[in-house]
């Protein structure tokens, strides 16, 4: 493993961000709070680093290695919480978070999310992108896209334009359901849904915001912004204008 620590300046909360984007690196250098990026060998840092931020190149795929570097690198930072909002990097913060006894999603909570409700592709069924945002267990439904093509500007993605009042409704309860069983209490969640016959299934998700294109393009049609709201409240730097209800934006009718 290699890297640079972070400015030891007395400083507000660490943030540890397991495998970022550029996107991610960006917004959380826009908050409050120091950064410190894990990305696996070989991935680009750069982009991702300013002057207050550190990083480390380590392979988080590997338990026991990442253990070993938790407990010898990040506990003595004193990290306020260890996030990933990447579907690769889920699990490992979760572990991360479990040895240092910090804040975050558990192992157990990621993969009840990822189990779901088991499925075949089928003709006929269309399969869609809810995207959720959850604080201290109440759940948001922010927005929702197709899981099989890239964004469209004209796309309508808040469900409450998207989706008949019935559909809307049947849909918003299923998702509470899933997130309930689940046990996901706060941040943020994408999950796949499965239409087909008038009826839709939760196939599965996880605790991610989706590509940086999916988020962009959400904060910029709905004013929700999932990747600030998601490392905000894991630095504790939680805006309820960051968090309020989605809504439609002047550029989705453009």
């Amino acid at each position: 493993m290699v890297g640079t620590g972070p400015d030891t300046a007395p400083a507000t909360a660490l943030l540890v961000i397991v495998d970022a984007t550029v996107h991610t690196a960006r917004t959380a250098h826009a908050l409050d709070c120091r950064t410190v990026f894990v990305q696996r060998p070989g991935a680009p840092v750069h982009e991702l680093v300013d002057d207050s931020s550190g990083y480390y190149s380590v392979d988080f795929t590997r338990d026991a290695l990442f253990t070993g570097f938790v407990e010898a690198v990040l506990r003595p930072l004193a990290p306020t919480a260890v996030i990933s909002l990447s579907d690769e990097g889920a699990r490992p913060a979760a572990l991360a978070n479990a040895v240092l006894g910090t804040a975050g999603t558990p192992a157990e909570v990621i993969e009840r999310l990822a189990a779901g409700t088991p499925d075949k592709p089928a003709h006929g069924a269309s399969d869609r992108w809810a995207y959720t945002f959850s604080e201290a267990g109440q759940h948001r439904w922010v927005a929702l896209m197709d899981a099989d093509a890239p964004p469209r500007p004209t796309e309508r993605i808040v469900p409450e334009e998207a989706l008949s009042t019935d559909e809307y409704a049947s849909v918003m309860a299923g998702l509470n359901r899933f997130l309930d069983s689940a046990g996901l209490r706060t941040g943020p969640a994408r999950i796949r849904l499965r239409g087909r016959n008038g009826e839709v299934r939760v196939l599965g998700g996880a605790p991610t915001v989706g590509t940086d294109e999916q988020s962009e393009f959400i904060r910029r049609l709905t004013g929700f912004d999932l990747t600030r709201a998601a490392l905000a409240g894991a630095a504790g730097r939680a805006d309820d204008r960051l968090t309020g209800r989605a809504h439609p934006r002047k550029e989705a009718t453009r």
